[in-house]
């Protein structure tokens, strides 16, 4: 007869244990859509102000450090948000999200020696392209959870 009391205990503990993992998975998802989310806008935000710090690099050695600063700045970002775990859902957005970066990193590496020579111009960089791309993948974040 004791028996027969225990198997409710049981399996109210295996659905308490369960919802704790679907809690941790929902609590994770949302970590990384937030992250995600803040990326992008980050990233948006450079695209944003590197060109025209660029354009005042060409006169203002201070500005022309802002600029590099900023440059790394966006490299460190690059790297942690690369670093990050992605949830099952969203693990093609971020393979094609770290794509992007790792063709943004090498191309701020790029710049960056351009820099080192004297060479401001931004506009001759494929960057801007690369950072429309980034940019375009905050809509597709956002339609996460619509049809899936």
């Amino acid at each position: 007869m004791k028996a027969i009391w225990r198997i409710p205990g049981i399996v109210l503990i295996l659905l308490v244990l369960s919802g704790c993992s679907l809690l941790e998975d929902v609590d994770q998802s949302l970590d990384y859509s937030d992250e995600a989310t803040r990326f992008v806008n980050e990233t948006v935000a450079f695209a944003n102000q590197v060109p025209q710090l660029a354009e005042e690099a060409a006169n203002n050695s201070e500005i022309l450090q802002q600029l590099k600063e900023r440059l790394g700045d966006m490299k460190q970002s690059i790297s942690e948000f690369n670093g990050l775990e992605a949830p099952s859902f969203a693990q093609d957005f971020h393979d094609q999200l770290t794509s992007y970066n790792d063709t943004l990193s090498g191309q701020i590496d790029e710049y960056s020696t351009q820099l080192e020579n004297g060479v401001t111009n931004f506009e001759n960089t494929k960057m801007a392209d690369t950072l429309g791309q980034i940019e375009g993948a905050l809509s597709e974040l956002g339609n996460f959870g619509e049809g899936e």
